[in-house]
Formats: C-alpha cells, structure tokens, sequence
C-alpha cells in the first residue's frame, strides 16, 4: 500500500497535468499542488506521475523491521575556516537566515541569490537564479536583470534576451541549479550556502524534519508565493540534486550555515565535503576573509 506523501504527489500530479492548482485527497480539501510539487518536478510531471503509479502497486514487506538500515555514522568535520581561493555565497530563502545582514557578504566573496531575493529585500546579488518560467517574466517586468547577471533555464517561455541561459535543462530546483551555477560555470571551490532548510518549520518557528510540517520561506505571503500556515514544501529533490552536487564535486567544500540546534538531511550529512556551521561560525569565517578581488 502506498503511504500518505506518494498518495498525495500522485494527487498533485494529476492536478497538475489537468491544469489545476489545487487537489482534494485522504479527505482533505483545496490541497495547493505547490505543497507537493516544486519546479523540477513538474518539468518531469507525467513520467513522475507513471513512476509513482507502478511504485504505488509495489508489494510492501509486511515486516519493516527485517528491512531497516542502520544509516552510516555522520564524519567529523573540520568547521575551521580553510578556504580553497575565492568564496562563493548561495543565498536561499528558507528562514535559518532571517536577520543575518546579507549586505555583509557582498565585499567578501562573489553572492548567488535566487527568485524575488533583490525585490522584496533590497539585496543585490552578483547573480540571480529563477527557473520557474512565470517567476522569470516576474522579475524580468521589474527590469532586475538590468542590474546583475540573470540566470535561468533555456526554455521557450522565457523570450527576454537580458537573461543568461545554461547550456542544458537540467530540470532542478532553483538552490541546487544556482549550487551547480556555482561548481560547473564560476569554477568556486569554497561554496557557503545560507537559507537551505530542506525541511519545514513549526508554529514556533523551529525548523525540523519531523515536526515542521508548515511552509519555511522568507517570503510567504509575498507575491508569487504561497501564504504562511500552508503545507510545508516537499524537499526530497533538492535534497537528490544536492547530493549529486556534492558527489560530483568531493574537492569543493560546501559549508550549509545553519542555526544553533538545527541540523542537514542524513544523506548530506554523511557527505565529507558537507559542514554544517552555525551564523557564529560564519561570523567569524567572515572577520578572517580577505576582500574578494574585482
């Protein structure tokens, strides 16, 4: 029997393909297909859906217990600052970061925002990645990339020649698509990344896998994104696409700067050239960081 997510992607898969945005299923009602679906998963939306259908018929083994993995025990890492050359910032937008000062990292190191970043904050990267094509006119009508390189997919929608186009659609999330902007076309071999929770947040504001069941952006509620109180984003293709990340690239350390108490996806954890390091820790990476050269 299929469990309760893949039942509801299948449901938001469906309303997808049949151009709606909301769903009903396991009796709950108007179910935002955002909730389930992120951009990358809808580039791919009818050959997800088949893979869940025939997964959805597959036998489950009636003894979990005889099928349980001990996950391999997460490295120790060096959280000391030992930069590889110039530095790179990723900026997302899950809610760790709220009330970090951004603008501090402009003199330090090349910045990679993502989506309505420079809008709605009035922090301008050195770049910028949206790979939701709506997203892109969004912020095309805005005349942002008049002021920094814009970076999206080579899709049809996106007809504005002021944005810089990859060479292959990857069909990824934008975090993980700026991450590999980042390894493949800027060559940075020291990658910080702030903003990336993979999971939800609680009623109190704390970010956990399990128990953060609501949205975790800094812009809910803003427009072109979904309002606060909704369903939390499901993660599990950032987390596949920052795994491939990493494994393709076991030079570049990737420091996730995260809050005190919080913690990665085992998955990425266990990855060697994946430190997590607190805004303290960043904070004093910062005061040892030479000025990025022009």
């Amino acid at each position: 029997m299929a469990g309760r997510r893949t039942l509801m992607r299948i449901g938001a898969y469906k309303a997808y393909l049949a151009g709606q945005d909301k769903f009903n299923c396991l009796n709950k009602q108007n179910i935002d297909i955002n909730a389930y679906l992120d951009a990358g998963m809808k580039t791919n939306a009818k050959e997800n859906l088949a893979k869940l259908e025939t997964s959805k018929l597959t036998p489950q083994t009636q003894n979990r217990k005889t099928n349980v993995v001990k996950a391999p025990p997460i490295p120790k890492k060096d959280t000391d600052y030992k930069p590889k050359g110039e530095v790179c910032f990723i900026i997302a937008n899950g809610e760790s970061r709220r009330g970090f000062d951004l603008h501090q990292l402009s003199s330090k190191g090349y910045v990679i925002g993502m989506n309505v970043l420079p809008v709605v904050e009035d922090f301008w990267p050195d770049a910028l990645v949206s790979v939701d094509i709506a997203t892109v006119k969004w912020i095309c009508e805005k005349n942002v990339p008049d002021k920094l390189e814009m970076w999206s997919y080579p899709r049809g929608g996106v007809k504005d020649q002021r944005v810089n186009r990859l060479a292959k659609d990857w069909g990824w999330s934008s975090g993980p698509t700026a991450t590999r902007l980042a390894l493949e076309y800027k060559k940075y071999q020291t990658i910080y990344i702030l903003g990336m929770d993979f999971f939800g947040i609680t009623e109190k504001g704390v970010i956990d896998e399990k128990d953060g069941r609501k949205i975790n952006n800094m812009f809910k509620g803003k427009e072109r994104y979904r309002k606060p109180g909704s369903d939390r984003t499901y993660f599990g293709n950032w987390l596949n696409q920052m795994i491939t990340n990493t494994s393709s690239h076991p030079n570049v350390n990737f420091y996730h700067v995260i809050r005190e108490g919080q913690r990665s996806p085992n998955k990425l954890a266990q990855k060697t050239n994946w430190i997590d390091i607190t805004y303290n820790m960043l904070e004093e990476h910062l005061s040892k960081m030479p000025k990025k050269s022009s």
